[in-house]
């Protein structure tokens, strides 16, 4: 059985979608469902539930997924167990959208320099799926903020940074934190970062003046620049790239969005996983 084929099928069971596991593998749909095709036929069972925009896992293929991933990480590190070095094979990060401009392109440069046998793959995402891929060995490490629960012993968390938190506004306009006239644009309150904010600053806010509600720091940022609202937001290194127009009002409390960077104590690759560690915190001291 060719371990790349169960690549393909953990993709499409972690996307939901033949085409995106397709973009994220570099493959053609066409040669991804002809993968999936081929273990159907090694185990003599269907394994995807396909309907027009998705492919979802049937029962069988669920119980199958744990030995799939077990097999794909073990023909992983029997290759990169050659280079005694620990630099070489496959690593994947995963990462929040402000880290993702943030400190990976220094991770992706730190890469190919001292690991150039190693294949990096980054892996965008919300603090809670890329958790949760961590915790289901699709992810070798991630880039979150801090979680809002206790971790689980088999996970390391390491604090890279804590952002302050600012009053957002548009330009022109009164600083005020009683700016009435202005509906907001909330940090998900559902997300790890947004209930933070939301749980210390929620009180200014109010239900009836929401305009709108996302999980997309980059995105408000944008939208209070061009005039739609103001919002509370964490002070990532990018926020003035994409809100290069807002008028920020520090707020009292000192309380700041936590970044952490996560792994695995038993991690597949811990010389790669300590090679990023070490750049991130370059990047926070900078």
């Amino acid at each position: 059985m060719d371990t790349r084929f169960l690549e393909s099928l953990l993709a499409v069971a972690e996307t939901g979608s033949i085409a995106a596991a397709a973009r994220q593998q570099g493959l053609t749909a066409a040669a991804v469902s002809q993968r999936i095709r081929v273990l159907e036929a090694e185990f003599g069972a269907a394994l995807l539930n396909r309907t027009a925009h998705a492919a979802l896992p049937t029962e069988t293929c669920f119980r199958l997924l744990p030995a799939a991933r077990r097999l794909v990480r073990d023909a992983e590190q029997l290759i990169s167990g050659i280079d005694a070095s620990g630099l070489s094979g496959p690593f994947r990060l995963g990462a929040v959208s402000t880290a993702l401009s943030d400190t990976v392109p220094a991770v992706i440069q730190h890469f190919r320099v001292k690991a150039p046998q190693a294949v990096l793959t980054v892996r965008p995402g919300t603090s809670a799926d890329l958790y949760e891929g961590l915790r289901s060995g699709g992810l070798d490490a991630a880039i979150t903020v801090v979680a809002p629960f206790d971790l689980p012993k088999d996970i390391i968390s390491r604090t890279l940074e804590v952002q302050a938190v600012v009053h957002a506004l548009p330009p022109d306009r009164d600083t005020s934190v009683s700016a009435e006239d202005l509906p907001w644009i909330v940090y998900d309150r559902q997300s790890w970062g947004g209930r933070k904010l939301w749980a210390a600053f929620g009180g200014l806010v109010g239900e009836e003046h929401i305009l709108c509600e996302l999980d997309a720091p980059e995105t408000i940022a944008q939208m209070v620049s061009h005039g739609a609202g103001q919002a509370i937001l964490p002070v990532w290194q990018g926020l003035r790239t994409h809100g290069p127009a807002m008028t920020l009002k520090d707020l009292p409390g000192g309380m700041g969005r936590e970044m952490v960077f996560l792994r695995k104590y038993a991690c597949a690759a811990p010389v790669l996983a300590d090679l990023v560690h070490e750049v991130l915190r370059e990047q926070v001291v900078k």
